[in-house]
């Protein structure tokens, strides 16, 4: 498939995504965790009171960091379920580094066409998300 964007920019951009992502739960999502349901969906995050004296974070900046949390899992609840898997098992689980060979064999594919099913997803995700680079 031919695509009218810049690769390594727009790989950049969604990892500098998902890197927020994650930074952002830890401090406004008390049930985060590393686990997620069978369907790999991301449930919205509600805005719930969060006891934290030591390092007060504004409302303001709270429900900032809400509100991309949700935009995030919305984005990646548009994604394939072998989608999810792979940015989850890539990205995501923090707890068991996965690496390629793994995730291409828990999803059935050989190692080559994982690496195209995994290029494709990040394009994907990038346009969910709103970050493809289209500057050459």
């Amino acid at each position: 498939m031919n695509y009218n964007f810049n690769w390594n920019k727009t790989k950049k951009n969604v990892e500098k995504i998902i890197n927020q992502y994650t930074y952002y739960c830890l401090s406004v999502d008390n049930q985060y965790s590393n686990k997620i349901s069978e369907d790999f969906i991301l449930n919205e995050l509600k805005n719930e009171k969060i006891d934290n004296s030591y390092v007060p974070i504004s409302d303001d900046e709270k429900m900032k960091r809400i509100n991309f949390v949700n935009y995030f899992r919305m984005s990646f609840n548009k994604l394939t379920t072998d989608e999810k898997k792979m940015i989850y098992w890539t990205y995501l689980d923090k707890e068991h580094n996965y690496d390629d060979r793994f995730i291409a064999n828990n999803l059935g594919f050989s190692l080559g066409y994982y690496y195209i099913q995994k290029k494709e997803t990040i394009i994907r995700f990038a346009y969910a998300l709103g970050v493809e680079d289209t500057a050459n």
